[in-house]
């Protein structure tokens, strides 16, 4: 039954006046930025000064959902944050699932717009007609499990909470946003880019949500909506080789070591090697048969990716049980660091999660570290190494302790690069530090590790997705490549503003993200105008991140990508062409309608 949409609240809260206002988020915002993505860049793009230090009382930190978050739709259960970014000093977002941001829009919700510094620590309670910014004195100092542990024995065991660990508090930058994390089931975290120094600098513990007990969902047409659901089901279930959802289901993210090994795009011993020698040791297939336990899903998510991993083996492990490791940390901390056993990596993954910290990027920068020590450029106490559990441990300590050289891990790759002359050996754009998908044997991903929003990035385009399915030719620099990954770009942008869990990109395409918008909303959306939409977020975007420092000369990846050809460790080199790469990045230009030189040109299309 048809009915207005209703776009849901906005709440602000400035910790230093203490002050909290709620209002209506008027139709026109929703309609023109939808929710999430959009409706963060439209406020960090009008309201913060690009210039700020991220740190400062100044910077905004925004909680937002969108249309289609908590409801029916499968993969919807999604939240993003974002700010000035501590770690690259541009446009931050990180994205989380869990049973927090279908929660979150239960309440009635659609964004959390937080500024200002509390004089001591502080977490904000969220309830239909209650916020309040509440004393957090007493569990400042915990861990991201102990944090939820207090605050459920707190305020009973019906609340859903994001919370930071030493990690945010440490400013370590990039700290990482948990959620679930020893409580639920459902754990998530918003890893990438700094979030959870963010918070730590505003005072911010947690962010605590009481939980109605029920989903309240309020879209304009319930029966379509429903509708859709059902036929994403139908879909992904009727193709589970294009959808994924039978790997995701059985595997989980690490099922995707063994297709990048097979294609030679996993990079090893810190970017030096294509291919990794401890693939047998980190099989998938080991990890599944030997360590998993229990699937695990966020709200209403069929694909149930999250697995419990239990190490029942005798030994300084048994016992560990932990989420994961996802694909991305089995990277950081086995593939990188070369260990040839699981039983560290998952150990490593549970240390991360109670501390609260972006794996991707203490795992890579820890490898930088050893891969320095190993060419003689850095002097350590002790000697480090690779495959070395040990060197390993010692790094993450310094780190989380800020410690001697884990003082200046924590303050990231450009900084500890520039302090220990590692410039020409250390791999990030713009301040973060790649996945694990090497551009030299996707092509694609040299393109969309360059222009991403948000430094070296894989969700803003997955085209190793597509690459690796062969949708597009992986070696390929042409323009029909660049075409098609500018319009991923713009649905993803459109997903994020949504939110839709990228997992569902092989069902959740145009025509049917375009149907389920105008269900979710009634606005009579096109194709074309949410084309105009997303390009208009990535225009915003790009003009903040300019005028916070940003030279387009930054949309460039490290020179050791381009110097000589990457060794396969089966034999071979494979190149990446920079003749091929600059032009794949001129044609992002003009597609984007930005200058020859970069930089956007033309008046908003929306305008404040």
């Amino acid at each position: 039954m048809d009915r207005p949409f209703n776009p849901g609240k906005v709440v602000k809260i400035d910790l230093t006046r203490k002050k909290i206002v709620k209002e209506d988020l008027s139709i026109e915002l929703s309609k023109k930025f939808i929710g999430g993505k959009g409706l963060a860049t439209y406020y960090i793009y009008n309201y913060l000064d690009p210039t700020v230090d991220p740190f400062s009382p100044d910077n905004l930190f925004i909680v937002s959902t969108g249309p289609a978050t908590g409801t029916w739709l499968p993969l919807a259960s999604k939240i993003g944050f974002f700010f000035k970014s501590p770690l690259t000093g541009i446009f931050g977002e990180s994205i989380m699932g869990g049973n927090f941001p279908a929660v979150f829009r239960w309440l009635g919700y659609t964004a959390l717009i937080i500024r200002g510094r509390a004089e001591k620590p502080v977490y904000i309670y969220l309830d239909m007609d209650e916020i309040e910014v509440r004393d957090a004195s007493d569990i400042w100092g915990l861990n991201t499990e102990e944090t939820e542990r207090a605050l459920m024995d707190e305020l009973g065991k019906n609340v859903e909470i994001a919370e930071i660990g030493p990690a945010g508090e440490k400013l370590i930058r990039f700290a990482a946003i948990s959620h679930g994390h020893g409580t639920r089931m459902r754990e998530s975290k918003a890893g990438r880019t700094g979030g959870g120094a963010v918070m730590g600098s505003k005072n911010l513990k947690a962010i605590v949500l009481r939980n109605p007990g029920k989903p309240i969902i309020d879209v304009y047409d319930e029966d379509r909506v429903r509708l859709y659901a059902k036929e994403f089901v139908k879909k992904a279930v009727g193709d589970p080789a294009k959808s994924g959802v039978n790997a995701y289901r059985d595997y989980g993210t690490p099922i995707t070591l063994a297709l990048t090994q097979a294609y030679s795009a996993i990079p090893s011993h810190y970017w030096e090697y294509l291919e990794t020698k401890v693939y047998e040791e980190l099989d998938p297939d080991l990890l599944k048969d030997r360590y998993y336990s229990t699937k695990v899903a966020c709200w209403n998510c069929m694909y149930s990716c999250g697995k419990i991993s239990v190490i029942e083996e005798d030994g300084q492990y048994k016992g560990v049980i932990t989420k994961g490791p996802e694909y991305e940390t089995i990277f950081s901390f086995g593939v990188l660091n070369e260990l040839d056993d699981y039983k560290p990596v998952i150990a490593l993954n549970l240390l991360a999660d109670r501390y609260g910290v972006d794996t991707i990027e203490v795992g890579s920068l820890i490898s930088l570290v050893i891969y320095g020590y190993e060419k003689g450029l850095i002097k350590l106490d002790r000697p480090v190494k690779f495959g070395d559990v040990d060197s390993i441990y010692y790094l993450f300590k310094l780190t989380m302790e800020r410690r001697g050289i884990g003082y200046d891990i924590g303050e990231g790759v450009k900084h500890l690069a520039k302090k220990y002359g590692l410039e020409d050996i250390a791999i990030h754009v713009k301040g973060l530090s790649p996945p694990a998908y090497d551009p030299r044997s996707l092509k694609g991903m040299a393109l969309s590790y360059a222009v991403s929003t948000r430094g070296a990035d894989h969700l803003r385009t997955t085209s190793y997705a597509y690459e690796m399915k062969k949708i597009i030719d992986k070696d390929s620099y042409g323009v029909d490549k660049v075409e098609f990954l500018v319009d991923v770009e713009d649905l993803f942008a459109i997903h994020d503003s949504m939110i839709l869990c990228r997992f569902g990109r092989f069902v959740y395409e145009w025509d049917f993200s375009v149907d389920i918008l105008n269900g979710l909303t009634g606005y009579g959306y096109t194709k074309d105008i949410l084309r105009k939409i997303a390009n208009e977020i990535h225009r915003l975007i790009r003009i903040f991140s300019l005028k916070a420092g940003m030279k387009p000369s930054d949309d460039y990846l490290p020179k050791r990508l381009f110097k000589e050809g990457v060794k396969k460790l089966q034999g071979g080199k494979i190149f990446l062409d920079r003749r091929g790469f600059e032009d794949m990045l001129k044609t992002y230009y003009r597609l984007r309608g930005w200058g020859e030189d970069g930089i956007p040109i033309g008046n908003n299309l929306f305008k404040k």
